[in-house]
């Protein structure tokens, strides 16, 4: 009896294991954080790229089971007399899982509910195109913005207002630093990006001063899994190289990300020729002559970062973020005998505490120091010209002088609270420093301004089909005196149909630049004076839009009209030339002042439709009329007509996949008012480009891409003589490899 009690007990007794890898059918990759259970009796959850495991099970028949959001449940009965290893594969849903963005009101919303209308690239968006730079990433997908380069930057426009007028996020956090009021975008790879969010017309409510014509908020990758490593190379014509280097880890209540960012070009001519500024007083000159300037010269730069957030306990959360940026453009040596180098280090600290019902605190400081040097590779004599004085200085090679010290100070703190199921009330407040330092260049060396703001803003669900989302932000600008900046959105779905309205106030505060600029140079063939004005007025806008939106099943198009003014826009004015300058030669003096209104008002139309599984078309149409009512002419650098498209093959089958795309781009012309009040035009073009991918997930740590493709398919150069207007940089036909490795684990 004894013996048999002892074979009884180990039979019952014996347990066995169940183990596999849960994947997604089309693409094979792992499916994390699904939920696995055998007749709701052992569950768990997946990790590590799918892997599942359940032990301690008894010999038997079972019901196993696989749900996870976006997938089919998976239901199907097994038989358990053995420890196997079984894998599971999952069918996604028919429908399309929406994106969460928070640009738009500052809290989490999926995209189709987001009460204010905002675009998305995503980052399957940013692999497909396999643009060279963020700029023209954004650009060729969104026809409502548009951008132009220079030495200083890049200008990105949006609904045909520039530069002055587009607040830059990174993070959800203002990017400050550059030239001219450029922002200086060399700093992200767009291998690091996760999506990028459109806000389009004015949000000062949420964001303050500069987010007139719009918001872009670059969103980078966040730290996932225990361990992560990722290598992204792209090559193209002219020296074209761009390397992205990221780790991550998560260990306990610490995480860290550290990226290594480089970029390198080699810079190229589109003509050799250029206006003869002579050939005005005296035609017996050439027209044209030569020139050794460059549209787009050689450059390198590099970023390091380095991001920890430590979970203090289950409310709190810390984070840190450091970052060191240099760029060096080179100038060539019969051109211009010295080159531009570019400084930017940055330190962030913040934190956020959790609060019953999902409420939330959080805080930011910001210090963000960006530098601007003219460097000497050569013996160079130099003048400067002050108000008072002219300085003779001689550089040796390795020298460097400072044209320009910013500091930009920002302290935030944001509350979000859930008031009950139909109110989400944020609140804030902000203060904002900014000094400067330009020897040479302003009325005193050092000038500094402050901004001081709070705001409210009420997400109101008033029924199942309206949402409102109504603030307001009161601010105080030390050299301008207070001003408000009122904000209210509302959606109605109905159906299929999305509509949204929005009635918002812009505002942007004077740069210390318009407020105390004193600098002397010669363009255009003439000598002037460039002054700031210390009695500058902030400058407001009033913006509308009314958007419609139809989606069924793949298929989705929308339109939105808006109407953006502009009150107080600064601009240059003539005035007379004082006897003292005139003495030095100063041939015309221009001094900032409020004296131009201006209005953008236009038209967006977007789709994306499905040709059948594996083939998806999609593109955009922007009109815009944009205009200086002051003086009855168009906006200077504007396209009034805009489009993009896109028409994308995938292909997948045993862990790869395959996608063909072929895409454009067209601009019509730009209008320019010169200097000297003459008007020239910028050509119209229109681009293509064909781009391939293709992807491995063949190993359980490891996924591959493999990118080649062509840019400017069918070879448009505009190749007219330096100094013209370009509608485009691009030197033609050009090939372009890349490759990215990814470790997980």
């Amino acid at each position: 009896m004894m013996l048999m009690q002892v074979v009884c007990f180990s039979a019952f007794s014996q347990s066995f294991s169940l183990n596999g890898k849960v994947y997604n059918k089309n693409t094979k990759e792992g499916i994390d954080f699904a939920y696995v259970y055998l007749d709701s009796l052992n569950t768990t959850t997946t990790q590590n790229s799918g892997q599942y495991s359940l032990t301690n099970i008894a010999k038997g028949k079972y019901r196993l089971c696989v749900s996870v959001l976006g997938y089919e449940k998976f239901s199907q009965e097994i038989e358990l007399n053995a420890s196997k290893n079984f894998n599971i594969g999952l069918q996604p849903k028919s429908f399309t899982i929406s994106p969460i963005v928070v640009t738009g009101t500052g809290t989490h919303y999926k995209i189709d509910n987001v009460p204010v209308q905002t675009e998305i690239i995503t980052k399957d968006d940013i692999a497909d195109i396999s643009g060279r730079n963020v700029e023209e990433i954004i650009s060729g997908i969104s026809s409502s913005i548009d951008y132009t380069t220079s030495s200083m930057g890049s200008n990105i426009k949006i609904n045909g207002l520039g530069k002055d007028y587009v607040l830059i996020l990174l993070n959800g956090k203002r990017l400050t630093g550059g030239v001219g009021g450029y922002a200086d975008l060399n700093r992200i790879n767009s291998a690091d990006i996760e999506q990028i969010e459109v806000v389009k017309g004015a949000s000062s409510t949420l964001y303050g001063s500069d987010a007139i014509a719009g918001v872009i908020n670059i969103i980078t990758k966040k730290v996932k899994g225990k361990l992560s490593a990722n290598s992204s190379s792209r090559l193209g014509a002219y020296g074209d190289f761009k390397q992205l280097n990221s780790f991550t880890f998560s260990k306990g209540k610490l995480s860290g990300k550290t990226t290594f960012n480089y970029k390198q070009k080699a810079g190229y001519q589109l003509n050799s020729m250029k206006f003869n500024n002579k050939w005005e007083s005296n035609h017996d000159l050439p027209f044209l002559v030569h020139t050794y300037y460059k549209p787009v010269n050689k450059s390198k730069a590099y970023t390091i970062s380095q991001f920890f957030e430590y979970e203090v306990n289950q409310k709190l959360s810390l984070n840190m973020d450091l970052s060191w940026y240099e760029k060096t453009l080179y100038f060539p040596f019969r051109a211009q005998m010295h080159n531009y180098y570019y400084n930017n280090r940055a330190i962030s600290f913040g934190g956020q505490y959790k609060l019953k019902n999902k409420n939330f605190l959080s805080f930011n400081f910001d210090v963000n120091n960006y530098l601007y040097y003219t460097e000497y590779p050569y013996k160079y004599n130099e003048s400067y010209i002050t108000s008072t004085d002219v300085i003779k200085k001689t550089y040796y090679p390795g020298d460097r002088f400072k044209n320009s010290d910013v500091v930009n100070v920002i302290s935030q703190i944001k509350g979000v609270f859930n008031i009950n199921d139909k109110n989400k009330l944020s609140f804030g407040t902000e203060l904002r420093g900014e000094y400067l330092e330009a020897r040479y260049r302003l009325t005193t060396p050092k000038v500094n301004a402050y901004t001081y703001s709070l705001y409210v803003q009420d997400e109101m669900k008033l029924s199942k089909k309206l949402d409102l989302v109504a603030g307001l932000r009161a601010l105080y600008h030390d050299k301008t005196g207070f001003s408000a900046t009122p904000k209210l959105s509302m959606m109605y779905k109905e159906s299929k149909f999305t509509h949204r309205f929005t009635y918002s106030n812009g505002f942007k505060s004077p740069t210390l630049k318009e407020l105390y600029y004193y600098y002397e140079s010669n363009r255009m063939g003439m000598y002037r004076l460039y002054l700031g004005n210390e009695d500058l007025k902030a400058q407001k806008s009033h913006y509308f839009s009314i958007s419609s939106e139809f989606k069924a099943n793949k298929f989705k198009t929308g339109l939105n009209i808006y109407l953006n003014r502009i009150y107080d826009k600064i601009d240059y004015k003539i005035i007379p030339t004082t006897y003292d300058h005139a003495r030095r030669g100063i041939e015309e003096t221009k001094k900032r002042y409020n004296i131009d209104d201006a209005r953008t008002i236009g038209v967006d139309w977007h789709f994306s439709f499905p040709v059948f599984s594996q083939l998806l078309f999609n593109g955009s149409y922007s009109y815009v009329s944009a205009k200086n009512l002051t003086q009855d002419i168009r906006l200077n650098g504007i396209s009034e007509h805009s489009a993009t498209w896109k028409l994308s093959w995938t292909e997948r089958w045993n862990k790869k996949r395959l996608n063909i795309n072929l895409s454009g781009v067209y601009k019509s012309d730009r209008f320019y008012l010169e200097e000297d009040l003459e008007r020239s035009y910028a050509d119209a073009y229109q681009l293509w480009k064909l781009s391939s991918s293709l992807s491995i997930n063949k190993w359980e740590n490891f996924k591959i891409r493999i990118t080649a493709g062509i840019d400017n398919l069918f070879d448009y150069v505009d190749d007219r003589p330096y100094g013209s207007h370009y509608g485009t940089l691009n030197p033609g036909r050009t090939l372009f490899v890349g490759l990215n490795v990814n470790f997980s684990k």
